[in-house]
């Protein structure tokens, strides 16, 4: 008979995975020897919550029991995929993995039948590298997925029952998410695949299949990290070779002034895990998954071109720090908010004039640099650009559809929620604002930049000014022109405040809709 064994790795109120193998209760019938041998308890454990923890005839229950062998063997093959690929198929809806690919799981109505079929043969393929249930093999398993998401590791989780769950069985799990550290993540799944995948060659030193996945664990350590970087960078599996396409990328880049590949390229790495991803990576696995060569040629370009090695300043230094979103409860719209009071307060409303925030002056005040570039891509806001050896920078993309000069002052406003908050290891930075940037760091951004450039002292002055009725679409776009706002944001942030109700800010809103369309005619 097969030892029983229990496997514990990492910190339950962080992350920590337990197996536990127990004598087969089928006694191998329906089971090769391997999964026989295999069979056992599981328990995946996220912030102190045990998302394997189940409702069974009423009974609580803490780990699910099955056989375990397709969790360790899907485990090691999709190593890579886990904890390096970020871009969803198809589209880039929702905050989450879990989200997105429930929102995603049918093509769009429209979609010509060939492309339609691609649409449903992508999302099988990503579903397959990185949601749990892709290994259950007839098990009962949560709806997890785990996928890399800029320099963190996300975790995401939903309620949906499993097909062919009975009845009496339901997971506790409700929809949630949270972001950890690539390394702390990867050293926990190493050691339960290392010892689970000992243990069990250990009772079946013939077998070879626990040989070849002895053998599948042991070279985890010695990936090609072009395969993770090109990963990172954006590349689907689907698409061709991961190595191929980041060696692609380097190839788009000029001569590199001494010292600038490293800034450029250099990342933080274990031999399991790309725990900080460079810049290079960054920027191209934000942009879209369309972009022509010329503009990854321009973007390669200015991140040479800015690239400074000496360009820190202290009074920027001592506003950035990491504010990364980790978890489900953090509502992004009250954290960008929140961010943007913060600042303010730190500025002293320094840079308030004639009514309004002077944001270019604020970008003076802390040297960072404006530019522009034109994209063929005309659905990418802009750029932002940061790092020890790099010069900060907003890339405005000239060829943006909108470019009055309000919304020039919310992108320059958005952009710098990126560049004081959004900097992962070493502080490095280069994200593509647009639909394929993480969606719940763009809401927060976006929250920034309604807060940062009307805030509520300002808003409070303006209001109490108005010549019109605020309930009105021409009270609205007075306190625009006076904040240099866009409508759009303007109502939704009178809104937020409580100046408007939902009724008043929707009936607003369609008035000028209204008003839109018939202008067209």
């Amino acid at each position: 008979m097969a030892r029983q064994r229990e496997i514990l790795s990492g910190r339950r109120d962080r992350f920590a995975v337990k197996v536990a193998f127990l004598p087969d209760p089928n006694e191998g019938r329906g089971a090769t020897p391997e999964q026989s041998l295999s069979w056992g308890a599981l328990e995946i454990w996220v912030n102190g919550y045990n998302l394997c923890g189940h409702v069974e005839m009423g009974e609580p229950v803490e780990a699910v029991h099955w056989y375990l062998l397709p969790f360790l063997q899907w485990l090691a093959s999709n190593w890579d995929f886990l904890l390096h690929e970020e871009r969803l198929p198809g589209r880039n809806i929702a905050s989450d993995a879990w989200l997105s690919m429930l929102k995603t799981a049918e093509p769009p109505t429209g979609l010509p039948d060939a492309k339609a079929e691609a649409w449903e043969v992508a999302w099988q393929d990503w579903w397959q590298r990185h949601s749990l249930l892709a290994c259950r093999d007839g098990g009962l398993f949560p709806a997890l997925y785990t996928r890399r998401l800029q320099d963190s590791i996300e975790f995401s989780w939903g309620d949906r029952p499993a097909a062919g769950a009975p009845e009496h069985f339901r997971f506790n799990a409700h929809h949630g998410l949270a972001r950890l550290r690539p390394d702390d993540v990867a050293w926990v799944l190493f050691d339960i695949l290392d010892n689970a995948s000992r243990h069990l060659h250990e009772e079946m030193t013939d077998s070879p299949v626990l040989q070849r996945l002895l053998e599948d664990v042991k070279g985890l350590g010695v990936s090609d990290h072009r395969k993770r970087l090109g990963l990172l960078s954006g590349v689907s599996a689907g698409d061709g070779n991961a190595v191929a396409f980041w060696d692609r990328i380097t190839s788009l880049f000029p001569a590199l002034p001494e010292g600038a590949e490293q800034a450029i390229f250099g990342t933080d790495e274990s031999a399991l895990v790309v725990t900080g991803a460079c810049q290079a990576a960054l920027m191209f696995g934000s942009l879209s998954p369309t972009i022509d060569e010329r503009d990854a040629r321009l973007l390669a370009a200015k991140l040479v071109e800015y690239y400074a090695p000496d360009a820190k300043t202290a009074t920027l230094k001592n506003l950035v720090h990491d504010e990364p979103i980790e978890r489900s409860d953090e509502e992004a719209w009250d954290y960008g908010y929140r961010l943007a009071d913060d600042l303010l307060d730190q500025l002293g409303g320094r840079f308030f004039s004639d009514g309004r925030v002077d944001v270019d002056a604020v970008y003076s005040h802390l040297s960072i640099s404006v530019d522009e570039i034109e994209l063929r891509d005309r659905s990418i806001r802009a750029v932002a650009v940061a790092g020890p050896s790099h010069k900060p920078v907003a890339l405005i993309n000239r060829s943006y559809e909108f470019r009055d000069s309000e919304p020039r002052r919310f992108t320059l406003a958005h952009e710098l929620c990126h560049l004081l908050y959004d900097r992962g290891y070493g502080a490095r930075l280069a994200m593509a604002s647009g639909p394929w940037a993480p969606v719940d760091i763009e809401k927060r951004a976006n929250a920034f930049a309604a807060m940062f450039l009307m805030p509520t002292e300002l808003v409070g002055e303006t209001v109490r000014s108005l010549t019109l009725p605020l309930d009105s679409p021409q009270g609205v776009w007075q306190v625009a022109n006076r904040l240099q706002t866009s409508f759009t944001s303007t109502v939704d942030h009178l809104f937020n405040l409580g100046y408007l109700d939902e009724s008043t800010r929707d009936s607003i809103r369609a008035a000028i809709l209204a008003r839109a369309a018939a202008t067209e005619k």
